[in-house]
């Protein structure tokens, strides 16, 4: 379901520097997808008119994306990409309330860091549970 309008959080507009809007740091599973691929990935953070997305491999810059984290999605362009990291501008901006349920899905589902997935992985493994 995608959220079209604008409503600030936390008084945004009267920030200073490059962003119009606060970014809201998370840990969360996505989808993003492409014309050419879809891809599994990590939200590092979301504001109301972009992301930061870890990937398992890099994407082009300029590319249209869909990306979807939970019940929501939004519709955009990849704006940079860095390594595996990418930033995402939204066609138009989310709703606040879009922001708030999922500061709240990071609360409650928030995935562990890389460390503990690779101690996980690593336990599993010597248990004999998981095959690399």
């Amino acid at each position: 379901m995608m959220h079209s309008g604008f409503s600030p959080l936390n008084g945004a507009a009267g920030l200073q520097g490059r962003r119009a809007a606060a970014r809201l740091r998370v840990r969360l599973p996505v989808r993003l997808v492409l014309l050419t691929a879809t891809m599994n990935g990590v939200l590092a953070d979301l504001s109301q008119s972009g992301a930061r997305i870890a990937l398992p491999r890099p994407v082009d810059e300029r590319l249209e994306a869909m990306l979807l984290w939970d019940r929501f999605e939004a519709f955009g362009t990849i704006a940079w990409s860095a390594g595996r990291l990418c930033g995402m501008t939204f066609d138009e901006p989310i709703d606040g309330n879009v922001l708030i349920t999922t500061r709240r899905l990071d609360d409650a589902a928030r995935l562990p860091e890389d460390r503990e997935l690779v101690r996980r992985s690593a336990r599993s493994f010597v248990q004999g549970v998981v095959r690399l």
